[in-house]
Parts: structure tokens; sequence; C-alpha cells
């Protein structure tokens, strides 16, 4: 075998790798939406989205903005029967459960 067909065949094994890889959000909404919930965590009426700021994690209503603060997004997402549905622009959307 020739180097030419040698990096062909690496090519070839690095492109099946890449293709069966999933992306780490969906890594990362696997593992939030399976968090156990608090005791006292709320079913929120509609869809929230998760948004970084102020050094933590707001859990807040799309359509009015208004929301909650959390020092971490696990503790976000705990605190809600929620489910994370998707991740746009540095937001996770969430859906209640």
């Amino acid at each position: 075998m020739g180097v030419a067909a040698w990096n062909r065949g690496t090519a070839v094994v690095r492109r099946q790798i890449q293709a069966d890889k999933r992306p780490v959000e969906f890594e990362m909404m696997e593992d939030l939406t399976n968090l156990q919930k608090f005791e006292y965590a709320k079913r929120p009426f509609s869809d929230i989205v998760f948004v970084a700021g102020h050094g933590g994690w707001w859990a807040e209503c799309p359509t009015t903005g208004k929301g909650y603060w959390y020092r971490t997004l696990r503790e976000a997402v705990r605190s809600w029967r929620v489910a994370i549905v998707g991740f746009v622009d540095g937001k996770w959307q969430a859906t209640p459960c």
C-alpha cells in the first residue's frame, strides 16, 4: 500500500468518525433534562429559556423577559419541571413536562 492510498484510507475513517460524533449540545441537553428535580420545582405555564447573565443563569419567559436568577445552569434546570429541547444563540430552550 502506498502513501497516497494510506492517506485516502485515513481521510475516509476520519470522515466516518466525524459523521458518527454527536454535537456536545445534544449530550448536554440529555444530561440537563435527566437531572433530578428539586421537591419545590415548579411547572411553568409555557416555554422558558435559560440565559447566562450577571455571573449566573436566568430562567426567563421569552415573551416578557421576566425571570429568576440562579447560580448555575444545573440549579436553574432542577428548579423547574422542564425538558431541555434546544440550544439557540447561547440560550437553552425548555418546554414544560
